[in-house]
């Protein structure tokens, strides 16, 4: 990392951030720096693991990770009908990878709304990787408030995004407010599914891992999530859990699982656990690697063993799907 002191500053401001919102919650625009902090300190490892797509995929028997994320937001271009010419949001947008993926197989002009700045910079370097500079852009912007004027994108998409912010219902309000009149959108969020209980501690002690180890801080239910689109102003047209499309032998979680044979999948095995806390701890000893290195990297170990008992209990799914259309 360019300054050594980024990710344990980006961790300290997490924590005191998460830690107040505890106790009260605070205003959006105070989660949102929340929301942004988070990722300083945890996007070099999505990179490493994920690569520029930080999503999950519902995959196919034998199909590996990377496939099956192209695969996914192909799907998600096909489903809107992107075209060329097309004005296109892509909501809380990441480093850029389901930017590039679907802008070159629709040929539509993408806007990538993003509040973080050091994921906005990678972005840029990324669409000049792929020749599509002037053709796909960046907006440094709080989705909850984009300084756009109403009705300027064609369509939008949101991949596991809106889950970010205290309410949902504002993002979809904003999504309403930015899409033209007869425009889609395609949002995949967390959700909680008809089998969470709220009542078994079991189920809220994996919903309170979930939230707290990933920045997501109220996981609505799949009904709340449609009815949050429908109170925007848009016609539901339809739902679905995408996640539950995938083949049981390889279930969205299975990268968390350390299942994959891959040297980052490695990470996520109890013997790649423990080499992995060992190198972090004297990496950042010898000062190769920032201080924060270790702690981050269990501060993801804990979300992502709770994300996946989540999926095995079958309570949460991180691909809800609501697709809708702004009356015309």
């Amino acid at each position: 990392m360019a300054n050594r002191n980024d990710l344990s500053n980006a961790l300290r401001d997490y924590r005191a951030l998460r830690a107040s919102a505890s106790v009260e919650p605070g205003t959006a625009r105070a989660h949102s720096t929340l929301v942004s902090r988070y990722y300083d300190a945890v996007t070099p490892f999505y990179e490493y693991a994920w690569g520029t797509s930080f999503h999950f995929a519902p995959r196919r028997r034998g199909e590996s990770l990377a496939a099956s994320l192209r695969r996914y937001e192909q799907d998600i271009a096909r489903l809107l009908g992107l075209r060329p010419g097309m004005r296109v949001a892509d909501v809380g947008c990441g480093v850029g990878g389901p930017m590039v993926t679907i802008a070159l197989a629709s040929g539509a002009n993408i806007t990538g709304i993003n509040i973080n700045a050091r994921q906005t910079e990678t972005g840029e370097r990324l669409l000049r990787k792929n020749g599509l500079a002037g053709k796909c852009n960046f907006l440094l912007a709080d989705f909850l408030d984009v300084p756009l004027e109403e009705g300027y994108f064609d369509a939008a998409y949101a991949l596991e995004t809106l889950c970010c912010v205290e309410h949902t219902e504002a993002a979809y309000a904003e999504l309403f407010r930015l899409v033209r009149p007869g425009g889609e959108i395609a949002a995949v969020d967390w959700c909680l599914t008809d089998c969470f209980d709220a009542e078994n501690p079991d189920h809220r002690d994996v919903r309170r891992r979930i939230e707290g180890g990933n920045a997501t801080p109220n996981l609505l239910t799949t009904a709340a999530e449609a009815e949050a689109a429908r109170q925007a102003g848009f016609e539901v047209l339809s739902t679905s859990d995408l996640a539950t499309a995938g083949d049981p032998q390889t279930p969205w979680y299975r990268a968390l699982q350390g299942r994959d044979l891959s040297f980052s999948s490695f990470a996520r095995t109890p013997v790649g656990r423990i080499f992995t806390a060992t190198a972090t701890r004297l990496l950042e000893r010898l000062r190769i690697a920032p201080a924060g290195t270790s702690e981050a990297a269990e501060l993801l170990n804990v979300a992502a063993d709770a994300l996946v008992e989540g999926g095995e209990l079958g309570i949460f799914t991180p691909a809800f799907l609501v697709h809708a259309r702004k009356p015309a």
